[in-house]
């Protein structure tokens, strides 16, 4: 829900509550304070969150009852799926509030925020790789709080999409007929992620993608590159053996590149 939208749907709500129009238009604090935490405890976002942000303006430094509105409008937020502002709400009580009891809650449901915020892997990964060291840094501040391995389970679900987005890209390559980047995209994926789910399948990919980069370079350059492939299946018998989903393509790309290396030295 964007913040235009949001802010449609409650004026309306307001115009069409008389009750709940006279208390956004009163100046009594408490009236305001009782019925945003009852809307928000009925889980009437919509409508006490404009309530909260009044009593933000009114409370101005008045400590006890300001952190209680930070922590309901962060809720409020996260409630109605607006988590880039929940974020920034939850991030502004830690900051405020640092000796409160609910200051670690918040710090977490911050990062959370950020983690839920992320689109799908097709899209640019850099606010991916920014929540990983956001949920990271709370592990090492917070490292015996309850909510340190929920953040663990977030960092390797945030590896994972990053890990589909470089595998996407090796394949990318490969179906554009680029075999060289494909194969150093591989090894690069496989560096970065040496424990990824999909390890076997790239590393068949930069057998079979060496095996087509050198059938189709010039005649001078192919055994130089045939060789190379034949070091590239080693190195795949050497982490699968031949139990790897693609043992058995593997092992026939691996004998065509024998005959064709065979083929050329008669040629010589």
């Amino acid at each position: 829900m964007t913040r235009i939208f949001l802010l449609i749907f409650i004026v309306s709500g307001i115009f069409a509550c008389s009750d709940y129009g006279k208390i956004f238009k009163s100046k009594n604090a408490t009236l305001k304070y009782n019925k945003a935490v009852q809307l928000y405890m009925k889980k009437d976002f919509a409508r006490a969150l404009p309530l909260f942000e009044q009593l933000r303006d009114i409370y101005g430094r008045a400590t006890d009852s300001l952190e209680q509105v930070y922590f309901y409008t962060a809720y409020s937020h996260y409630g109605l799926g607006d988590y880039e502002f929940a974020s920034m709400f939850f991030k502004d009580f830690t900051e405020n509030f640092t000796s409160s009891k609910r200051s670690t809650e918040c710090a977490y449901m911050a990062v959370y925020c950020d983690f839920l915020d992320i689109g799908s892997h097709e899209l640019d990964q850099s606010q991916t790789i920014k929540t990983i060291g956001g949920l990271q840094t709370f592990i090492n501040y917070y490292p015996e709080s309850e909510y340190a391995q929920r953040c663990n389970a977030h960092i390797d679900e945030l590896r994972k999409k990053l890990q589909q987005k470089e595998y996407d890209h090796v394949k990318q390559y490969f179906l554009m007929g680029d075999f060289r980047a494909a194969v150093n995209a591989a090894k690069n994926t496989l560096k970065l992620y040496p424990d990824m789910e999909r390890k076997e399948e790239l590393e068949f990919l930069i057998v079979k993608a060496q095996f087509n980069y050198a059938a189709n370079s010039i005649e001078k350059k192919r055994a130089e590159r045939y060789k190379e492939a034949l070091e590239y299946y080693q190195d795949y018998l050497y982490s699968n053996g031949n139990k790897g989903e693609n043992a058995k393509e593997a092992a026939a790309i691996h004998k065509k590149t024998k005959e064709a290396i065979q083929k050329l030295n008669t040629l010589l």
